[in-house]
């Protein structure tokens, strides 16, 4: 007899009490749903789980957001150990970006998507109206509110990593665009630390000495709470990952890299396992956000449901007179380059179905060859 799946780390244990199950867990879910289709589950895949969507999204919406405001609020359980309150961008953009991908699945299977797009259009400008500084998205407490582990007028690493999901998932931006490029800005500005011989670590250590790292959250301008987040004082490598992935999709290429780059050179192999980046524990699954980082670089995405592959590697990935880069297309892994108006696709696993091929942003120029060694590929049009 098969187990059943039961995603245990999803949920927060809370000593001597009841059982909660994380919410930026369950808006993960409906994230990675989306993700699948995309990758080609299909739509029977995603017509047999789409009840259990709109189930979940349903509870969300009834225990954080009663009033159908677009903005959740209230204790907010999180995978980062602690109970979050009040409004805040770190849950706000998984919703926001969550509630995108429900519109987007809905049309496909000929539902009503309207209620989902009003609810993300008027919690788009309400989270961007109550939260944003003109520097960076705070957290906003209620004054009855539990002030323990939360941050408020903090700079959290992490405010936007719903954004971060909607770039790989083409879903548009959550919150304006200006706004977010000057926050993120900001925790680059704030947040990435080089030195840490004189630096208080009240629990782990992951960076130290001459190390640059990306740290969790600071109070730039004063007003750390006596209690703050949890493991704002550390430096996690899966957080840089995305923010820097996220900094990439921005078009903030020389941030992004600073991120990056003091990670990898934490991890070079003098002092650190480049191949185990520690964080709560060894091969800490948070990691898994490097893909990202492949992706934003090489501008590539897959989509199953049209058949599109998409290339559009930023300058720092080109090489002189084209480029060259890996992708991983649903149904079959290899290099993609471009030389001399040829792309020229390899297929080392599995096989391509492709329908289309946009580069750079825009569909394949009629003067490009697309070749694939030892496989034939019909392209439409091509």
């Amino acid at each position: 007899m098969i187990a059943p799946t039961y995603q245990r780390q999803l949920w927060d244990v809370v000593i001597g009490g009841p059982e909660e199950p994380a919410l930026d867990g369950m808006l993960g879910s409906v994230l990675k749903t989306y993700r699948e289709v995309r990758q080609g589950a299909g739509m029977e895949w995603l017509a047999g789980r789409w009840p259990n969507v709109e189930r979940l999204l349903t509870h969300i919406r009834g225990k954080w957001d009663p009033e159908a405001t677009g903005v959740l609020r209230g204790i907010q359980p999180s995978t980062h150990d602690i109970d979050l309150c009040g409004v805040n961008s770190f849950m706000g953009t998984l919703w926001l970006a969550a509630l995108r991908a429900a519109e987007e699945m809905a049309r496909l299977l000929g539902e009503d998507a309207k209620g989902y797009r009003v609810l993300f259009e008027a919690g788009s400008k309400a989270y961007d109206e109550l939260l944003f500084t003109g520097e960076y998205y705070r957290q906003v407490l209620a004054p009855e509110e539990n002030q323990d582990f939360q941050w408020g007028d903090g700079c959290l690493a992490d405010q936007l990593i719903g954004q971060w999901w909607a770039h790989q998932l083409d879903l548009g931006y959550l919150l304006p665009a200006e706004h977010m490029k000057t926050a993120l800005r900001a925790v680059v500005r704030h947040n990435l630390r080089t030195g840490f011989a004189d630096f208080s670590h009240p629990y782990r250590v992951f960076a130290d000495g001459d190390d640059t790292g990306l740290l969790m959250c600071t109070w730039p301008h004063g007003g750390r709470p006596v209690v703050p987040t949890r493991y704002c004082d550390e430096v996690w490598t899966g957080s840089e990952y995305q923010v820097g992935a996220h900094l990439l999709y921005e078009g903030l290429v020389d941030e992004g890299m600073a991120v990056l780059q003091g990670m990898w050179d934490r991890y070079d192999g003098t002092r650190r396992n480049p191949f185990n980046p520690i964080e709560c524990g060894d091969h800490y699954i948070r990691n898994a956000a490097g893909w990202s980082v492949l992706e934003a670089l090489a501008g590539f995405s897959y989509n199953a449901l049209t058949n599109t592959l998409t290339f559009a590697p930023l300058e720092v990935a080109r090489l002189s007179g084209g480029w060259q880069v890996p992708f991983v297309a649903g149904t079959g892994w290899g290099v993609a380059t471009f030389r001399d108006s040829t792309l020229t696709l390899e297929c080392h696993a599995g096989h391509l179905d492709i329908h289309a091929i946009h580069l750079d942003g825009s569909a394949l120029p009629l003067d490009t060859q697309v070749v694939v060694p030892g496989k034939p590929l019909a392209i439409p049009g091509v």
